[in-house]
């Protein structure tokens, strides 16, 4: 059987994803050869980002102004469409000539020139936007999409899945990319949906392959459908257009899903499957972990990694699956890995050395949620006994062991940056989030990161329940630190506060003041809740704050590269370190 495994739009450019090449490289350990992956959202970008392209759109977009009766829809929306067709043909023509040496400057030794990198990511995003405006009021970036329809209702999903008007992934599949997948003749297609901007791209892909050939099998894995397991119970039409879905870790679940279409199809023999049988949906529990030390090297054989939009690979490395500390009451990350497992070491090392060789690359990022301090300290002394020159940055827990002394040895082992979850630096706010951390540590290991030359980013959280104006602004005064914002590479992104599905708070919201939550209406695949506070800071005001918070970082950190895309930040920091290391 030939299998095909897609990653869909929409996805950051800079590096590729993860979860195919862990598959691909597990399947094809196990004597399933001939799998295929293929990193579609790369692929219709390196797509549209062409003056060929862009020049198609123009002519469709010119012929749409010339037929008014074309652009449909209420007045209002009619009038917006048209000036935004009406911009697009004046602007389409000076942007055909820089959309290609836009794309070639972020591959290029040019991406290094900070003007040039920060008008090329202008260039690529207003031509995507421009283009998109075809699709009018759907618009698109390199590293998102945007519809009018909700990705957390079904029946919306499906208006967008047939909606040629205003979903731009139809057409864009039925002209680049539906035609070779039914060449491959698959007996089974895989397609990876990780976050919501995935949802009704990836949804079109499959419906649109299911319209064509009803005999392929669409499965469909990732964490967004993992965390909706109780509502695909529910959800009868989702098996229309998908035949399976694999939830939490897929590696055994897609080899014996494979193994059972080549023979017999007993189905309930597949882990993690969910699946419909004689008009009944059916959940394989209990759902099953893979041992870490048992699986391969992730192999990324297959995926364009000249297409990526920077000039050298940053490819994605775990260290662990799931959160070892599991305590942060905003948090469902339970809900993607059922516990906490670690590599052990020799293995990741060597994941590390065949990944550097292969690809030629000496760039590393570690994806998990939190890289353990005790892996740390071994990463690190072994990369120094071995005198590897890997450059590599990971997420990280403020610990109070992770002090000085590590984090020097982790700077003379290659590590460039650090990502930190902060959300707070008010101690009230920390111990309600149970955050298991100290603001007096925080302080300590950011100021040796500096001394170290540590470059670090900062997630933080606005609004989370019983915060007050004054807590938040604690936080803002916090991140806006002087000695911060002139350190190489730094990085901040504040969100605001949502209440996601299955998290602690949910469990007991009167702990955390809260009056009641709420089902969002007609989201029959919602992911959180809306809320109503007792005390602190209302969701609405929570929501003032947070734009007074981001305008305020916005006018003091420049976004570009450090904030843009972190991998991007790490071949910058890393190029400053070297070119000043020689003078």
């Amino acid at each position: 059987m030939n299998v095909l495994l897609l990653f869909p739009p929409s996805w950051h450019p800079s590096q590729p994803y993860l979860s195919l090449p862990s598959l691909t490289g597990f399947l094809r350990k196990n004597t399933v050869h001939n799998v295929v992956q293929r990193d579609l959202n790369i692929e219709l970008l390196d797509i549209l980002l062409t003056k060929k392209t862009c020049s198609e759109f123009y002519q469709k977009i010119a012929g749409k102004l010339k037929s008014p009766g074309r652009i449909a829809g209420d007045t209002r929306n009619s009038q917006e469409k048209r000036q935004a067709l009406l911009y697009a043909v004046e602007a389409m023509p000076t942007l055909m000539d820089k959309i290609e040496p836009a794309k070639n400057t972020m591959r290029s030794g040019d991406f290094y020139d900070l003007d040039r990198y920060m008008e090329s990511v202008h260039t690529i995003n207003e031509s995507l936007q421009i283009m998109s405006s075809l699709y009018y009021p759907s618009s698109m970036t390199a590293v998102s999409n945007d519809m009018r329809y909700s990705v957390y209702s079904s029946q919306d999903i499906f208006m967008a899945m047939n909606d040629d008007a205003e979903n731009i992934f139809l057409n864009l599949y039925r002209d680049h990319t539906l035609s070779s997948i039914l060449e491959a003749s698959p007996g089974l297609v895989g397609i990876s949906i990780t976050n919501t901007s995935q949802i009704i791209p990836g949804l079109t892909l499959a419906k649109l392959i299911k319209d064509q050939n009803k005999e392929i099998h669409i499965t469909v894995g990732g964490s967004v459908f993992t965390k909706l397991i109780e509502n695909i119970k529910k959800l009868d039409r989702l098996f229309s257009v998908v035949d399976s879905f694999i939830v939490f870790e897929g590696e055994h679940g897609l080899l014996n899903l494979i193994e059972q279409l080549d023979n017999g199809r007993d189905f309930k023999k597949v882990p993690n499957l969910i699946y419909r049988e004689k008009g009944v949906t059916k959940v394989n529990e209990p759902f099953y972990a893979e041992d870490l030390n048992a699986l391969p090297t992730p192999d990324f054989d297959g995926f364009p990694l000249r297409l990526y939009f920077a000039p050298e690979s940053v490819l994605p490395v775990q260290t662990s699956r799931g959160c070892y500390y599991r305590k942060c009451t905003f948090c469902n990350l339970h809900l993607d890995h059922r516990n906490f497992r670690l590599r052990s070491t020799e293995l990741l090392m060597n994941d590390i050395q065949t990944l550097s060789q292969k690809y030629k690359t000496p760039y590393v990022f570690f994806t998990d949620e939190s890289v353990p301090i005790n892996k740390l300290r071994e990463i690190s002394q072994f990369l120094i006994k071995n005198k590897w020159n890997i450059k590599w940055m990971g997420g990280v827990r403020f610990e109070k062991n992770l002090d000085g002394d590590l984090l020097k040895m982790m700077s003379t082992s290659g590590c460039q940056k650090l990502v930190f979850g902060l959300e707070s630096y008010n101690q009230r706010v920390l111990d309600t989030m149970k955050k298991g951390t100290k603001t007096d540590v925080v302080k300590k290991i950011l100021d040796e990161c500096l001394k170290w030359g540590i470059a670090f980013h900062l997630y933080t959280i606005v609004g989370f329940p019983t915060e007050t104006k004054k807590e938040a602004s604690d936080t803002l005064d916090f991140i806006l630190k002087k000695d911060f914002l002139t350190s190489q590479g730094y990085s901040c992104l504040p969100s605001l506060f949502g209440m996601e599905k299955d998290s602690p708070i949910t469990h007991t919201p009167a702990d955390y003041g809260l009056r009641k939550i709420m089902s969002p209406k007609n989201e029959d695949m919602g992911l959180g809740y809306s809320y109503e506070v007792e005390h602190g800071m209302s969701p609405e005001e929570a929501e003032k704050m947070y734009h007074y918070v981001i305008g305020r970082l916005s006018e003091e950190l420049c976004p570009f590269p450090y904030n843009y895309s972190m991998p991007d930040g790490l071949l910058y920091i890393s190029h400053i370190k070297q070119k000043y290391a020689f003078i």
